[in-house]
């Protein structure tokens, strides 16, 4: 770190050494990579991605695969987060001089955004310009952003460390973040985890790790994802050092995506360093993937009333659920619950019901006499329907920010449980295709959504209150802003059930 001019810069510390110092050479290097991956950008809205961040002969062409997915992309903003290597931080650094440099030039740091952060009323982050000095993992990615991105951005560097098992530090983090972002409609943010895979295993190995890591990551489950992690080191894999060397990292991440309107993981590219004939060591090696976090706008909408089954449209009579399966469904969230209250532990259901297989979004909402006590859910169809309810019933009791977590069977035994299954969203081109009573509806409008199931229909009177409520409460909007031509309006039905 240096001050020209009075400007506090973090200069490249690992040009030379993770990639090349020379400017032509440095371009070369990263073009090279990013020409090398097949086919187009997808269409798809990115929110951020996932890259890893080791020597470039390693890992640089991994990379490629997702920062490929943003060439010629305009944000404002673009917050990368890593851990720390080097030091061990009681609260989230963020460097807060005037830029990093690179070979390839100055990269400006987003100081407006980052004396938000230092200057929230949580005193969850401070400026702590000395972590950043020595930090590899922010800076390796920076050539990369500057062959890709439109020229004007800005960033916010962030790195962590391991603050404890305890999810909701990250989740807060990421709250505030996302909190700026929504403060300034008029700017574009874009988010960076920087992280590698497994380090250390034996070739072979690293790939069985690394494919169960990321098929949990492809869930968007952050629970899942965090327990994976915590159990692949307990299970004393010979040379096995860590999951995700950046584990916090990506949960953090993770949450952020959720938040600022992502619902589809989608993992480009893996490799790990024993595939570089050249340096590759197959006795010892460092997973690697590029991963998106997205709109899943490429995925096919099916309408309200059908679903999906044998790759072929078949017509329901009802969007429904079985009563056999109601009851099935609504006990097993419960004694998920209760079992991970007990010990910690997702409770394991094995079924062949074709029904409780289909893959579907869902809603599970927790009520103490009537009172809202937790509500979590997926707009998108990712798991089978008695997985996802799994997975939301925990959200629902341990994630959802709003609320303490629930830590004790008495007051399970006071909570009702309620479940909301959803057809798939349809995309409407006017407010007057909603149907009072009916149709559940998302609202959309650059990095910020929100969404209100059919049953909050109740506390409404007109279309008009519904929908100023759910552009101010849920997504943060001006309250007409549904009339606005630019937002996207979703609407969807549910087939709802509860505990007696």
């Amino acid at each position: 770190m240096k001050k020209v001019c009075g400007q506090e810069l973090r200069l490249a510390v690992v040009a030379g050494q993770f990639y090349p110092a020379g400017k032509d050479e440095l371009k070369k290097s990263v073009q090279y990579f990013i020409d090398n991956v097949p086919g187009q950008p997808l269409k798809n809205k990115i929110y951020g991605i996932l890259v890893p961040h080791a020597g470039y002969v390693f890992s640089g062409q991994v990379a490629a695969y997702a920062f490929k997915q943003l060439t010629g992309k305009k944000f404002d903003t673009v917050i990368i987060i890593g851990q720390s290597h080097n030091f061990h931080l009681t609260k989230p650094a963020v460097y807060s001089g005037e830029a990093f440099i690179t070979p390839l030039g100055e990269v400006p740091v987003d100081r407006e955004f980052v004396n938000r952060m230092i200057n929230d009323n949580s005193g969850i982050f401070e400026s702590n310009n000395k972590s950043h000095i020595p930090e590899h993992s922010l800076e390796v990615e920076l050539p990369f952003l500057q062959a890709v991105l439109a020229p004007g951005f800005k960033i916010v560097p962030v790195l962590l460390s391991d603050f404890g098992t305890e999810l909701t530090k990250y989740e807060g983090i990421s709250k505030i973040i996302v909190n700026i972002i929504n403060k300034d409609k008029t700017k574009k943010a874009l988010f960076i985890i920087s992280s590698d895979m497994s380090h250390y295993p034996a070739y072979e190995t690293a790939n069985t790790v690394d494919e169960e890591t990321l098929s949990v990551l492809k869930t968007f489950d952050i629970r899942s994802f965090h327990s994976v992690c915590l159990k692949t080191i307990n299970k004393n894999i010979p040379n096995l050092a860590c999951a995700y060397c950046g584990d916090y990292a990506v949960i953090t991440g993770m949450y952020l995506a959720k938040s600022m309107g992502a619902d589809t993981v989608e993992v480009l590219k893996y490799a790990n360093s024993g595939d570089i004939p050249e340096y590759g060591d197959k006795s010892r090696v460092v997973g690697y993937s590029a991963v998106l976090f997205t709109e899943g706008s490429n995925k096919k909408n099916i309408e309200p009333g059908k679903t999906l089954k044998k790759n072929r449209m078949i017509e329901k009579p009802a969007f429904s659920v079985s009563d056999k399966n109601q009851k099935v469904l609504l006990e097993l969230a419960r004694n998920t619950v209760k079992y991970y209250i007990e010990t910690n532990k997702q409770l394991i259901y094995i079924t062949k019901d074709e029904e409780l297989l289909q893959k579907t979004a869902v809603f599970v909402t927790l009520t103490i006499n009537g009172q809202l006590r937790g509500c979590i859910g997926s707009t998108v169809a990712q798991a089978e329907l008695y997985k996802a309810v799994q997975q939301m019933a925990l959200s629902a009791a341990f994630d959802d920010y709003r609320f303490d977590q629930v830590d004790s069977q008495d007051e399970l035994n006071k909570i009702k449980i309620e479940i909301s299954v959803l057809s798939p969203m349809t995309r409407i081109k006017s407010p007057d295709e909603i149907k009072q009573n009916v149709h559940g509806v998302i609202v959309r409008q650059g990095n910020q959504s929100g969404l209100f199931l059919p049953q909050v229909w109740e506390h409404f009177s007109t279309k008009e209150a519904f929908m100023d409520e759910l552009c101010r409460q849920k997504a943060g909007l001006d309250s007409n802003a549904w009339k606005n031509p630019d937002t996207e309006l979703y609407v969807f039905v549910v087939f709802a059930f509860q505990e007696k």
